[in-house]
């Protein structure tokens, strides 16, 4: 299936006030969502959990031509697709930046706590939320909260893969709540129907994940069991490098 670049006003419609200021794309390859976005005034720029998909890479450097670009970011290591992040910050001589628990020795930069990096263009804010994966972390910069697969569309990421742990899940999931200003516009890492976006308020509003209990949460993400994505071994063995 061939890289699809999303048409920001179909995918995220419910707020057009940021493209003012900001600039962004979006693309949709086998159920994986990679991003980039700029600020206009500064150029500065940053790409999100890129896939190793050459056109997800062609898309991402054409849109980065004349930008800034401050560091590429995997929220959290893959297990379906291998990741193109190392590859891209090391040819515009940039950080790649994960959590420190990433397994995969190429990072230049790694975060433990929450914490944020001075921008022209505003705060880059960072916020571990293991669950899915001991490594996930969420970004927020400027209108955009990148959720990686902790928060999905209407749903949350899968916890029975290695590493993923319900019980942290929630709780990250609560710290989310607390933490995402609403007005943001959520970009999950996955989503297996046409790729879609939302305000964060609404998906506080429709989204179960975020509105069950503990006692609630925990069973039902213990208890499903999915199958295994199809290039798992192939994406674990290069992310890990």
């Amino acid at each position: 299936m061939s890289a699809q670049v999303l048409d920001w006003k179909i995918f995220c419609p419910e707020d057009s006030t940021w493209t003012r200021e900001w600039d962004a794309i979006a693309l949709l390859s086998d159920e994986c969502l990679s991003y980039a976005v700029a600020h206009k005034k500064t150029h500065e720029a940053i790409a999100v959990d890129p896939k190793d998909d050459p056109e997800v890479r062609s898309s991402i450097e054409t849109f980065l031509e004349s930008k800034h670009l401050l560091a590429v970011i995997d929220t959290h290591t893959h297990a379906d697709h291998i990741s193109a992040a190392s590859v891209l910050a090391d040819a515009h001589g940039v950080p790649y930046l994960t959590h420190e628990l990433a397994p995969t020795r190429r990072a230049h930069l790694r975060i433990s706590g929450a914490f944020s990096l001075r921008t022209g263009a505003g705060a880059l804010r960072f916020l571990p939320t293991p669950g899915h994966t001991p490594d996930s972390f969420a970004v927020q910069w400027g209108p955009f909260f990148f959720s990686g697969d902790t928060v999905l569309h209407g749903d949350s990421g899968r916890d029975d893969l290695p590493g993923g742990d319900a019980e942290i899940h929630f709780e990250s999931l609560q710290r989310l709540k607390a933490w995402v200003p609403r007005g943001s516009i959520m970009l999950p890492g996955h989503d297996g129907k046409g790729g879609r976006a939302s305000i964060w308020k609404t998906q506080l509003e429709i989204n179960p994940s975020l509105k069950q209990s503990r006692d609630q949460f925990v069973p039902e993400a213990r208890a499903f069991k999915g199958n295994s994505p199809r290039l798992l071994k192939e994406a674990l063995f290069e992310n890990f490098k």
